[in-house]
């Protein structure tokens, strides 16, 4: 029995997203066979087999999985993965049965003890961090009428709440920064250790389960969804507000250049230096990073999200929910379809069918002291 493990070395994503299988379950494999393909917020990633064996899969198509753990096992007979299979129905019928064990580290146990924090209650699937144990005391002490109101603002400019409060609430704010017609007045985020504290002097008032209740007391007038990461999770999001009757906002760099005759849908943010060319025609809640270019009449969907330096020629189509990563050159009347994920570097010469990805190779550089005379 051998585990399959996404091979990375980027130490900045511990998930990604199992784009596409290509050997069917339970297929006879040799070692090296392409298997799958999972992208993170950097690359697209090959997963070959590493040896010779059956396969059985251990995640869905399209699901988060942490790169840490294995997407897959291979197995040299029949008669071994039909073992492993009964008795992993064993033992997940008789945790079925039994009360979940407790998993924590020492410290955790510790830190659980100091705060009062029964870890009973975390039902994390996973061994239980310090981190864990502060989060779930942080949530049972902060109650959200002990955080900050939303700010306010002068007559006649829209207010505006950002959806995420991480780096791209950073863009966001500082292109608000330069407008007179906008301000950024209150943040929500999921994430209980964010709740209090602030963004660039902007209060992050709670989780996005108060969207809705701000917004009914008039709080704020529009949402900007301030993820650049994951386009699934800005069409989420773009949905929830669409549900619940929020209007979303464009933020707009002032050094961006937008053609006249441009037509822009809501909730998109085009961060600096960005060109927009005649006749282009975008949907709502796309995220274009700084010095991206689509050229005249190109079409951008909904739910995108781009690295810098993106470039596009003349009459180009891109769908919706399309992943762009850093310094892609598109040619003309090129179509991404829906769902299309673009690596880093990448030149896109024909169109690509929709849920399909694009691959560079990465080419390793080695990095040496310079050469001086006399040595």
């Amino acid at each position: 029995m051998k585990p399959v493990i996404v091979p990375t070395s980027d130490v900045n994503s511990e998930h990604g997203v199992l784009v596409a299988w290509f050997v069917d379950d339970g297929a006879k494999v040799e070692a090296d066979t392409l298997l799958a393909e999972v992208e993170t917020s950097k690359a697209v990633l090959e997963v070959v087999a590493p040896e010779a064996g059956i396969v059985l899969q251990l995640a869905e198509r399209l699901r988060e999985v942490p790169l840490s753990e294995p997407i897959a096992m291979l197995f040299e007979t029949s008669a071994d993965l039909a073992e492993y299979v009964r008795e992993r129905e064993t033992r997940a019928a008789a945790a079925a049965e039994a009360p979940a064990p407790v998993r924590a580290s020492v410290k955790a146990v510790q830190r659980a003890a100091d705060l009062g924090v029964d870890l009973a209650t975390l039902q994390l699937g996973r061994l239980i961090t310090v981190k864990d144990v502060e989060v779930a005391a942080r949530e049972a002490s902060v109650g959200y009428d002990a955080l900050p109101a939303p700010l306010a603002a002068e007559p006649g400019v829209q207010r505006i709440l950002l959806i995420g409060g991480a780096l791209g609430a950073t863009q966001v704010i500082d292109i608000l920064a330069g407008s007179a017609t906008q301000r950024a007045v209150a943040i929500v985020d999921d994430d209980p250790q964010r709740w209090g504290a602030d963004v660039h002097g902007v209060p992050i008032v709670g989780g996005t389960d108060r969207l809705a209740a701000l917004f009914a007391e008039d709080a704020y007038d529009a949402a900007i969804i301030a993820i650049g990461t994951s386009v699934e999770t800005r069409r989420r999001f773009r949905e929830m507000c669409a549900q619940a009757g929020i209007p979303l906002a464009n933020a707009i760099d002032p050094t961006a250049k937008i053609a006249t005759d441009v037509v822009l849908g809501q909730g998109n943010i085009i961060c600096a230096f960005a060109h927009l060319g005649t006749g282009v025609r975008m949907g709502d809640n796309n995220f274009l990073s700084a010095y991206n270019s689509f050229d005249h009449h190109s079409r951008i969907g909904s739910d995108n999200a781009t690295g810098p330096s993106c470039v596009s020629s003349g009459k180009v189509t891109v769908g919706d929910r399309v992943r762009l990563g850093t310094g892609i050159f598109i040619e003309p009347n090129v179509v991404l379809g829906d769902g299309v994920v673009v690596a880093s570097g990448a030149v896109i010469v024909r169109s690509v069918p929709a849920e399909h990805a694009v691959k560079t190779k990465v080419v390793t550089t080695t990095v040496v002291p310079p050469r001086r005379p006399g040595r």
